[in-house]
């Protein structure tokens, strides 16, 4: 075929106006020896293919492909093909590599990178008992006037997938004596383009109809089944309409025609309501999916908009959106059969009591997996009412595990992913459900009245953490693990090893959702001024307080996948001002920018997103403040010991043993930053009041009060009662935070959060602060007490005292019940 053959002129002009594509392209670091030494490879010969081909690669600021590659003096076609099924080349397919590879032999200088560029129209999968519409499928068309149909009516939803370059020079040197390299690339590029359509489009897919009517039949189904009409003494006719009717709840109806329609609205939405959407990591899912594994996407929960937020990214990345786990809540008309037809399958909040919908849901999870759709689940069951983490819940998790030891041929590969969001539209909602309000049932009227709040939502984050492999994990954390795979229809094997293994599984990935965590400028105004004297700092103060925390987290990042705002102070001052979450006045200090007591419970949720990346700083600030002076060792001795209570409140994803390191560079960035000074090798103080940094770094310190102050509150019951019971230590904490939240004006809704304290107690008792008597009572040891007092050195003084009170009076008053129970137990009968 020539480079501009004839048809390939006649078709140019009409065929990019009547199509549109969208490119992507793979992240790599290979280089050429020269700037246009690129060559592409296609499927096959196509005029049409070709004009979109060239708009994709201009776009992406490659060279044309229908240029020629000058090579030595000789000139060679840019666009290299696999097949010829039409005879359209004036040569074998294979002869243009051999060309290629043949001048890398004879010139060493040469490096020419070979793209593959795959096109896809539409990105329907077909069916796997029917092979779909060739008009919207992605396939190659054979006829003029099939290829005539599709520019008209795909012409408009094409992708461009421009995937990782192979480097010739590198083929060469590897392969230098191999006769048969060109048929080598080309069965590469065919496999390459296979996994590619699946990445692209997903598996073909079952009806929903076909789905039900197999699983029915699944031996593990029919047995429970059976087990449903023994314990329920119904026959086996009804206890079949039974799981029939608990599949058709459950499953998917997955359309391609409602996520293309769906692509449209929310690509014009979004633009409505978002500044824009920040993804890190996109080529990580690209490459997963392109390389066969079986993704399963883990995001964190924080509104209703995750859904629709994940499964666009996914899509805008040039995937398949994945097949969503979503609450049966969420299947009310008409927005359950939207869900449905978008990917959602429902689960209900437990499966508790009820062996026939546990084990069909288990089933058409692991079909799920067998077939090759790509899942998406919530690990903490629920929106976070909160904005920090929830712990997580395993069950999904744990049938996941299960459908790996059914010997799913796919690698079952983990993303944890981040969401962050500058407004969250629930937001009000989850306040007034955490202060006792009954949560509102979802439906067509909660929908419309939150469409009214639609404004502007500012900036969207979406970071895709470090994947983690199922396989490999059980490698390491269960090395005998194979031996419980079961095979073919066999019950799934569950374990006694299994528990524990998928408990610690999931405390790793909800780590690593938090390793994605997005900087903004509402949740670093947010921090600062919940901080803050008052709730209030000048203008000035403010923006200072906002580009060193960026610069903290620049200089000693918490993980490398944080996204940090590359916005200058000013461009964040007036992105702050038109999201209008804070009051703004002039005074003689000039602009003062302040928050209302409503505002303040607001601005606590998006606090609380990035409150695990300042925790560690915060606490070293306020070490620091303890005295003039302190010593590194000093500091990382009691940050060390707090540590194991961080990680398991706000899922920190560091090892114990590089405490050490994380609070020396903390150190080094606070000298850089001008907050403290070194006085000599491991010593350090703070600068003066008349100085910026001391005011910076007691905002800083703030933001430690209320973790601090919870901490307080466990360990002076501790100290103060000679026992409590595990729910009595549990409840008291919860009262005496309520307590000092009203005397000291704390907002925080998570302040006296009741799942809070108990993962603190349980913390202190593995740790072994706390002992557990004969009787089952709680006692804290001599370590806590220890704890206890340095925890109030680094409290207000007033605090301490409200604390110390507040204990005190409690556990007289649980005395004086106890008392006057014992006396009425005594004392004789009363008689009228």
């Amino acid at each position: 075929m020539k480079r501009t053959s004839l048809l390939y002129k006649l078709l140019r002009f009409p065929v990019s106006w009547l199509t549109r594509v969208k490119a992507i392209a793979d992240h790599h670091e290979e280089e050429t020896s020269a700037p246009d030494h690129i060559v592409y490879v296609m499927r096959s010969p196509s005029a049409t293919d070709l004009v979109v081909a060239r708009n994709t690669c201009l776009e992406l600021g490659l060279p044309d492909p229908t240029t020629p590659l000058i090579l030595n003096g000789k000139a060679f076609d840019r666009v290299l093909y696999i097949e010829d099924p039409k005879k359209r080349l004036d040569k074998a397919p294979q002869d243009a590599f051999r060309e290629l590879m043949a001048i890398h032999q004879q010139h060493k200088g040469y490096n020419v990178l070979m793209h593959p560029i795959g096109l896809f129209w539409g990105r329907e999968p077909g069916r796997e008992h029917n092979e779909g519409n060739t008009i919207t499928a992605d396939i190659e068309v054979p006829g003029k006037w099939k290829r005539f149909w599709l520019v008209m009516f795909s012409g408009r939803n094409i992708l461009g997938r421009v995937s990782r370059p192979v480097s010739l020079r590198t083929m060469a040197d590897s392969h230098s004596g191999d006769q048969d390299l060109a048929h080598k690339l080309t069965r590469v590029a065919r496999t390459h383009f296979a996994r590619l359509r699946y990445a692209v489009a997903g598996p073909k897919l079952l009806s929903r109809e076909e789905m039900i009517n197999e699983l029915l039949k699944s031996s593990a189904i029919r047995e429970a089944i059976l087990e449903e009409s023994r314990g329920k003494r119904i026959s086996v006719q009804a206890a079949e309409k039974r799981a029939r009717s608990y599949l058709n709840e459950i499953a998917a109806d997955y359309r391609e025609g409602l996520v293309r329609f769906g692509d449209h609205l929310f690509t014009w939405l979004w633009t409505k309501l978002y500044s824009g959407i920040s993804v890190k990591n996109g080529e990580t899912i690209r490459k997963l999916a392109q390389d066969g594994h079986e993704i399963v996407y883990m995001p964190c929960h924080r509104s209703h908009m995750d859904y629709l937020l994940l499964s666009f990214v996914i899509y805008k990345e040039g995937l398949v959106p994945p097949h969503i786990a979503a609450g049966v809540n969420l299947n009310f008309f008409p927005v359950g059969t939207l869900f449905r037809r978008g990917g959602a399958f429902f689960l209900r909040r437990s499966f508790r009591g009820n062996k026939l919908y546990s084990t069909v849901f288990r089933e058409y999870l692991t079909r799920l997996f067998q077939k090759g759709y790509a899942v998406e689940y919530f690990m903490e069951g629920g929106r976070s009412r909160t904005g920090r983490l929830l712990p997580p819940k395993t069950g999904m998790l744990g049938m996941t595990l299960q459908s790996q030891l059914r010997g799913v041929t796919r690698p079952i590969t983990f993303v944890p992913v981040y969401l962050g969001y500058e407004h969250v539209m629930e937001v009000n909602t989850y306040h007034g459900e955490l202060k006792g309000q009954a949560k509102q049932k979802e439906s067509v009227f909660q929908i419309f009245s939150m469409l009214r709040k639609l404004r502007n939502f500012g900036h969207g984050y979406v970071t895709f953490g470090e994947p983690l492999r199922l396989s490999d994990y059980l490698d390491r954390s269960q090395p005998q693990w194979r031996d419980a795979v079961t095979h073919g229809a066999e019950e799934p094997a569950k374990p006694r090893w299994m528990t524990p293994v998928v408990n610690h599984l999931a405390d790793v990935m909800m780590k690593r959702v938090n390793d994605g965590a997005a900087l903004n400028p509402i949740n670093l105004a947010a921090i600062s001024l919940l901080s803050a004297e008052r709730r209030s700092l000048t203008r000035e103060e403010l923006v200072e307080q906002i580009l060193a925390y960026k610069a903290l987290q620049r200089e000693v990042p918490y993980s490398k996948d944080i996204q940090i705002p590359s916005w200058s102070g000013e461009e964040m001052w007036q992105h702050l001002v038109s999201m209008e979450k804070f009051e703004i006045n002039e005074n003689q200090a000039g602009e003062v920018v302040s928050l209302t007591q409503t505002q303040a419970i607001t601005l606590t949720y998006y606090r609380n997103n990035i409150l695990h990346l300042f925790i560690v700083p915060a606490l070293l600030a306020r070490f620091a403040r303890r005295g003039r002076k302190f010593a590194l060792t000093d500091a990382t001795a009691f940050i060390d010991k707090l540590f194991p209570m961080l990680q398991a409140e706000l899922f920190i994803n560091r090892d114990r043993q590089d405490v050490g390191l994380w609070v020396e560079a903390l150190c080094e960035e606070f000298v850089r930053q001008h907050w403290i000074t070194q006085v000599t090798d491991g010593e350090y103080q703070i600068v003066g009041r008349e100085h910026a940094g001391y005011t910076q770094l007691t905002l800083l310190a703030n933001a430690s009060e209320e973790l601090l102050a919870r901490y307080a509150i466990v360990l002076e019951l501790l100290q103060q009662s000679d026992s409590l019971s595990r729910s009595d230590l549990e409840k008291f904490s919860e009262q005496i935070a309520e307590r000092l939240g009203a005397r000291h004006g704390i907002d925080a809704p998570e302040f006296y959060d009741k799942r809070i304290f108990s993962t603190l107690v349980s913390v202190l008792k593995e740790e072994r602060y706390i002992t557990v008597a004969e009787d089952g009572s709680y006692v804290g040891d001599r370590g806590a007490a220890i704890m206890s007092d340095e925890v109030d050195v680094l409290l207000g003084s007033q605090v301490q005292r409200t604390i110390r009170e507040s204990v005190k009076r409690l556990l007289q008053e649980r005395e004086g019940n106890k008392a006057d129970s014992g006396h009425s137990e005594t004392s004789p009968e009363r008689k009228d």
